[in-house]
């Protein structure tokens, strides 16, 4: 073995010991079988990322805890907000799955549901979701937003990272959420309820912003923040 692969192998062996950290302080005490099949998925999502362009991200160290990372925080959130045993969760605006795949792994009882619109992202899902074998786990290409062809509704929770700003992705999430639903959504900074056009989308949908989250990443300096709110 050469000394660049030794090098590679041991970033990795590294990445995953900061990620394990970071899980157990936001509440999740990964196992070894959570950890093989967060290592299978991170193997699926980048040999078909260097054939088909899912992620700008091709790090390893980076997929794990910059975007991994972000569902497994989320993952602990829901868990802490949720009395429920086996949630129906949404991921809105999959992408890759990164934060879909993170929460059923961290939540393996939970029904999760990885939407995304573009096919050749909804292709490696499905095809990914099948080889896991995980109970639960299911792939839809629709896109929100769209009437009558809307997506199944009354989700116990639903997730949307990266997908527009504040408004917009509130705005698409929360006609997802069943009554007294969850609907979390990932900011860089801490959300203001009143603001104009958050303040209208909420009160057109019924909802409140319950609280904001801080949590920080590894190797990052800033708090990142979970914007959760209710119907």
């Amino acid at each position: 073995m050469n000394a660049v692969r030794t090098g590679a192998m041991k970033a990795i062996e590294q990445a995953y010991a900061e990620l394990k950290t970071a899980a157990r302080g936001w509440g999740l005490d990964l196992s070894p079988e959570q950890t093989a099949r967060i290592d299978r998925f991170l193997n699926d999502l980048l040999s078909a990322n260097a054939k088909v362009n899912l992620s700008a991200d091709q790090s390893p160290q980076t997929v794990l805890l910059r975007h991994i990372a972000d569902g497994l925080a989320a993952a602990a959130a829901l868990r802490r907000e949720m009395a429920l045993v086996r949630p129906r969760i949404l991921d809105l605006g999959s992408g890759g799955g990164y934060i879909g795949m993170a929460v059923k792994i961290a939540w393996p009882e939970a029904h999760m549901t990885l939407m995304e619109s573009v096919q050749r992202k909804y292709r490696f899902l499905n095809a990914m979701a099948v080889r896991s074998g995980l109970a639960g786990l299911t792939v839809s290409s629709r896109r929100a937003g769209e009437g009558s062809k809307a997506p199944e509704t009354n989700f116990d929770a639903v997730l949307a990272r990266a997908l527009a700003p504040l408004p917009e992705a509130a705005a698409l999430a929360l006609p997802l959420c069943g009554t007294q639903g969850l609907c979390l959504i990932f900011q860089s900074q801490a959300p203001d309820a009143n603001e104009p056009r958050l303040a209208r989308v909420l009160a057109r949908h019924g909802a409140r912003l319950v609280k904001s989250i801080q949590y920080r990443l590894p190797r990052e300096e800033r708090d990142r923040h979970l914007a959760l709110f209710r119907k």
